[in-house]
């Protein structure tokens, strides 16, 4: 018989390193981990609460955004310190967890005069000194250096009296101190450190309760940190066995779930199978437009090797009309051979054919409909998301009943999915509401996605050109009709690849420019200090919008003349020029957002810390000393744990690794430091299990299986622009912002391609437009029959306790004169 593993409750106060715990929980012990959040309206009840607990052998309280005297940030923690004898059972408190135990007995908790967040610290505990620390949690732990997101901090006296360090205080005498961060142990004295000491473990010296500040499952706290876990369970453990007057209960249901979150196919499967006629509709749309689903469809393709350097504006005039719908994905810093790795150059620029014609899917938040547009059938079909699980469901859905197994395996797009999402439909992704001082005022998509089947993809490493079709195999002399027809365009641009370097004549167009005030922003910057010294926060990515108007030219957008500008001043890996319903997106990113692989491999490259090249800094070794500060790599950790946080609720414990951890690269014109982040997505049942399983089991369990998909939606928005503990830092910037929208900035654009593979970028470094933003001057104007159109830039930074006003005005307005000017 198997003997199950114990439970461990963790109550999770919406922070964005919780599954980070869960997982160090599950890869350190042999348990298995059930979550809960603070305010959980199941457990509102004492009697609830008390049937809840009895199936557990431990529980965490675990970090969070807030202060521990307010009930809406600890819910039910404060009522796990209150149990009465006969409901005990083994607490371990983490950070928040630890200034809420701590305030219940006796501790005062206040402000640190220099706030700790993502700072690493050498830490002092009681299992260095002596036998009497041998049977603490800390016995036979070694040195611990341990990342502190921390502005409160516990005080028990130690600043009035000369305390004895690993004893009582009269003002806690429950309260048993274990570990101290100390200022003496600094590794750099500019990483704001005010604080002589701060407690950062106690225990309870009559009550199964122990408590960490510092935070044990950053991926910077080294590895002795696992042997206090370790101790803690077994301390729990021996407690459960001698004084544990409620018996652990395996009977009943629990409200716990799982930290990995339900995958957004089996969400679909059991929205559908609730509803015969939702199932009927969802047949209907996945076969719309589609041959005979009977009919294998492969991805053609066709190989053309070309002798030099491939220019993809050429090569895109020579076979596209500009004038219609454009998803161009570049790496526009291919050939810079003399900057920065393979990785940091890109190596294929991905072109959508027949944009125009292609089947596009678009969605507002909070509408709950997804709008169809078939531009070849001439009509549009919109249906309600929530009959379908959700708009990710949805979509997941509608890309799987559409895999295709046969096509180039050397080309990473054979077609599918392209398009962006904005930064406010990641919001809604983790419930945070618009607070804009107005409603919205449009219903411009969140997501416009295009159903690509025609594509071109460019191998800038080996000088090939891709191009392909997805259609019928019996459909091959039709198909080669089109190749050689499009093939002969391809090579006459190929070899009048001979163009100068473009110039955007823009600036006599400029009607006005509205740039951040530098006042303005840097109360803003001081705003978010605020929340962040207030504990609320521990880093906030703020963001400003600079909004320049332009005479637009009877003929046609600039837009395009502005990218082809954009890239020759900013090469980048993951440069990008929409035009897709609506909107136009101008961008030069040079960061990686997302990619996942086919087999179900993950990789995020967070990128934090900037250093602009100028005759002072023209070094790759000059730029990693000036990033080699606490500030930059603090910047730079906070957003990897976060990340690791997303990927570890779909791939689960032990599926997560950091292979790259703040390492700077060079670029044309900036220095950047970036981490690698790397996820592997579970198979839909063991291998192993595999020859026990029937025909009918296999199918159920591939189609409940978790996608790249599932990650993408989890990961939204991107951590590198909202700060941590994301939920609470976005709503926040939501305020300081004054509810202004990012629009497509902050948000994404990528594709993700009927062999199940994805790759997104992170759209910043980037300007944007709305056709329904476009006007006619008013009357008294010179030019009133001119029609004018609005182009928006974002750009901002991440603010930390060490951050300076002045110096994150100046990193904003850097990051701004890259793109802004064009106009100028």
């Amino acid at each position: 018989m198997r003997i199950p593993k114990p439970l461990i409750l963790f109550i999770d106060a919406y922070d964005s390193f919780s599954n980070n715990i869960i997982c160090l929980l599950e890869t350190t012990l042999n348990v298995s981990v059930r979550t809960i959040k603070i305010d959980n309206p199941a457990l509102a009840t004492d009697e609830a609460l008390q049937n809840e607990l009895r199936h557990y052998a431990a529980a965490v309280c675990g970090p969070g955004p807030g202060h521990p005297e307010k009930k809406e940030d600890v819910g039910i923690m404060r009522r796990i310190w209150r149990l009465k004898e006969e409901q005990l059972l083994p607490v371990l408190g983490i950070c928040l967890g630890f200034q809420s135990l701590c305030l219940e007995f006796g501790g005062q908790v206040r402000r640190l005069k220099g706030p700790q967040h993502g700072i690493i610290r050498r830490i002092r505990h009681v299992g260095e000194c002596g036998k009497g620390g041998q049977q603490t949690i800390f016995g036979g732990v070694g040195e611990i250096t341990a990342t502190l997101y921390q502005s409160l901090c516990v005080d028990i006296g130690q600043d009035e009296t000369k305390m004895r360090r690993w004893e009582p205080e009269i003002l806690c005498p429950d309260l048993v101190p274990l570990a101290w961060a100390e200022s003496r142990d600094s590794f750099q004295d500019d990483s704001g450190i005010m604080d002589d000491m701060v407690l950062v473990a106690v225990r309870h010296t009559t009550k199964p309760f122990w408590a960490l500040q510092y935070h044990p499952e950053s991926i910077c706290t080294n590895k002795e940190s696992r042997q206090v876990i370790k101790n803690w369970f077994k301390q729990a453990q021996l407690w459960n066995r001698t004084q544990r007057q409620t018996p652990i209960s395996q009977k009943g249901t629990i409200q716990g779930q799982y930290a990995t979150r339900e995958s957004l196919l089996s969400q679909f499967e059991q929205k559908v199978s609730q509803d015969p006629g939702i199932r009927s509709l969802a047949a209907y749309l996945n076969n719309f437009g589609r041959a005979d689903k009977c009919t294998e469809v492969i991805c053609h393709s066709r190989t053309i090797q070309f002798a030099a350097d491939i220019s993809i504006p050429d090569l895109v005039e020579a076979i596209q009309d500009m004038r219609q719908d454009q998803i161009i994905l570049e790496s526009s810093n291919a050939y810079e051979k003399a900057v920065g790795t393979v990785d940091v150059r890109g190596r294929y620029s991905i072109i959508g054919l027949d944009v125009a014609e292609s089947t596009r899917f678009e969605y507002t938040r909070g509408t709950h409909k997804i709008t169809q547009i078939h531009p070849r059938k001439g009509t549009t079909s919109t249906n309600d998301t929530r009959s379908f699980g959700g708009i990710w469901p949805f979509l997941a859905q509608y890309l799987d009943a559409r895999k295709v197994m046969d096509g180039n395996p050397d080309s990473p797009f054979w077609g599918g999915f392209m398009g962006y999402t904005t930064y406010e439909l990641g919001l809604e992704g983790i419930d945070v509401k618009l607070q804009s001082r107005k409603e919205r005022q449009h219903c411009r998509p969140d997501l416009c996605f295009a159903w690509v089947e025609r594509s071109l993809v460019v191998d800038h490493g080996k000088n090939v050109v891709y191009l392909q079709q997805l259609a019928p195999r019996a459909n091959n002399d039709m198909v080669k009709t089109w190749m050689d027809s499009l093939t002969t365009d391809l090579q006459a641009a190929v070899e009048h690849n001979s163009s100068p370097p473009p110039t955007a004549r823009i600036p006599h167009s400029v009607i006005s420019i509205m740039t951040p005030q530098p006042s303005v922003y840097e109360s803003k910057v001081l705003a978010c200090q605020s929340s962040i010294r207030a504990g609320d926060s521990y880093e906030l990515c703020l963001t400003s919008q600079t909004h320049i108007i332009l005479f637009k030219p009877a003929s046609t957008s600039p837009s395009w003349a502005l990218y082809k500008t954009l890239r020759t001043r900013q090469p980048a890996p993951f440069s990008s020029y929409l035009c897709l319903g609506s909107a136009t997106l101008v961008s030069c990113s040079p960061e990686r957002f997302l990619s996942w692989t086919a087999t179900g491999s993950c990789e995020l490259r967070p990128m934090k810390g900037t250093v602009r090249k100028s005759s002072a800094v023209s070094t790759l070794a000059a730029a990693k000393l000036l990033l080699d500060i606490p500030k930059e790599k603090a910047e730079n950790l906070m957003i990897v744990d976060l990340v690791r946080h997303d990927l570890h609720g779909v791939c689960g414990s032990g599926n997560v690794s950091v292979p790259r951890l703040m390492v700077v690269e060079e670029y044309k014109s900036v220095f950047q430091m970036i981490s690698v982040v790397n996820g592997q997505i579970p198979p839909p049942y063991p291998a192993e299990m595999g020859k026990y399983l029937s025909a009918e089991e296999i199918d159920e369990a591939e189609q409940k299986r978790y996608t790249g998909i599932d990650v993408l939606a989890a990961s939204l928005p991107p951590g590198s622009m909202t700060g941590a503990p994301k939920k609470r830092s976005c709503e926040i910037l939501q305020n300081i912002e004054g509810g202004e929208e990012r629009g497509l900035y902050s948000g994404v654009v990528g594709y993700m391609d009927v062999r199940g593979r994805g790759d997104w970028s992170v759209t910043i470094r980037c300007m944007f437009k709305f056709d329904d933003e476009d006007e006619v001057g008013p009357e008294e104007d010179r030019k009133a029959s001119e029609e004018r159109e609005t182009w928006h830039i974002g750009a901002g930074g991440a603010v930390t306790a060490l951050s300076t006003p002045v110096g994150e005005r100046e990193e904003m307005e850097t990051k701004l004169a890259g793109t802004l000017d064009l106009f100028r």
